[in-house]
């Protein structure tokens, strides 16, 4: 059975759900509900369209009939596991955040961004844990990031106000943020009106009052160049020194370290 504490508890904790029983999680602009049987466990989601959601938090919600719908999907064992963990990541591509108004680095000097990524949710059952589905908690649209057509990445895109002090920051239960330190070494000024994250390389750390961080990401101009050398600092961010690593990275960073972060030239 699940309990009040289970429901009160961060939304990315693991919990213990018996047969018969199931959980509802409103995410941001996504819900989830799982309900498990003897030998199967069954899966609804619904999306809202909309860009913000201006809760803070999540909500996990009891449920003590299967629902109605017969639109859900059917995951199928030879006994059922109880524990389910709805665990957030990042997403599988960068993500290339286009700022409202224009930002500008001047020569020398160093600045830091707040910025926050709608992330991913893997549905985990069981120990060992086996995931069943991965998805976006918020549907983003593709883009194209680099220097033509045919050189480049494709990536999601994303809207920023590029924030540079941690109390404006809005805290939102489907989004993670990451601290970028940027530096400009070069002689000229640095504009940003995109900039890629490479999402991929980041974990998810879950502070259960100051919600999901990343890593910090440190991107520093190279001199009279439009690459940038790229530093993720281990652990959680300084913003959130105590929160829990809930997920790796997706892969890790290759040598060389020289990113194209700050424009494509190109769109």
């Amino acid at each position: 059975m699940v309990n009040d504490e289970q429901t009160t508890s961060p939304w990315w904790s693991a919990r213990e759900v018996a047969v018969g029983r199931g959980l509802t999680y409103l995410i941001g602009p996504f819900t989830v509900k799982m309900f498990r049987g003897g030998d199967v466990w069954w899966l609804w989601t619904v999306r809202d369209p909309g860009e913000e959601i201006p809760a803070a938090l999540a909500q996990v919600e009891q449920m003590e009939q299967m629902p109605e719908d017969a639109g859900g999907e059917r995951f199928v064992f030879s006994a059922s596991p109880g524990r389910l963990q709805v665990r957030p990541l990042l997403a599988d591509r960068s993500v290339v955040f286009r700022a409202y108004q224009p930002v500008f680095v001047p020569p020398g000097e160093e600045a830091t961004l707040f910025l926050s990524s709608p992330v991913w949710i893997s549905l985990d059952l069981g120990e060992p844990v086996r995931s069943l589905r991965e998805m976006p908690v918020q549907q983003m649209s593709d883009t194209w990031f680099g220097p033509s057509t045919r050189e480049g990445e494709l990536c999601y895109a994303a809207r920023t106000s590029a924030r540079s002090h941690l109390e404006e920051v809005p805290r939102r239960a489907h989004r993670a943020v990451t601290p970028v330190r940027i530096r400009n070494e070069a002689t000229t000024l640095l504009p940003i009106e995109k900039l890629s994250l490479p999402a991929p390389l980041l974990s998810v750390y879950g502070d259960a009052d100051r919600g999901l961080w990343t890593e910090e990401v440190h991107l520093t101009r190279t001199p009279d160049s439009d690459l940038a050398t790229l530093r993720v600092v281990p652990g959680p961010s300084r913003c959130a020194p105590h929160a829990e690593l809930l997920s790796g990275p997706r892969r890790q960073p290759g040598r060389g370290g020289l990113v194209r972060a700050f424009s494509d030239l190109f769109g």
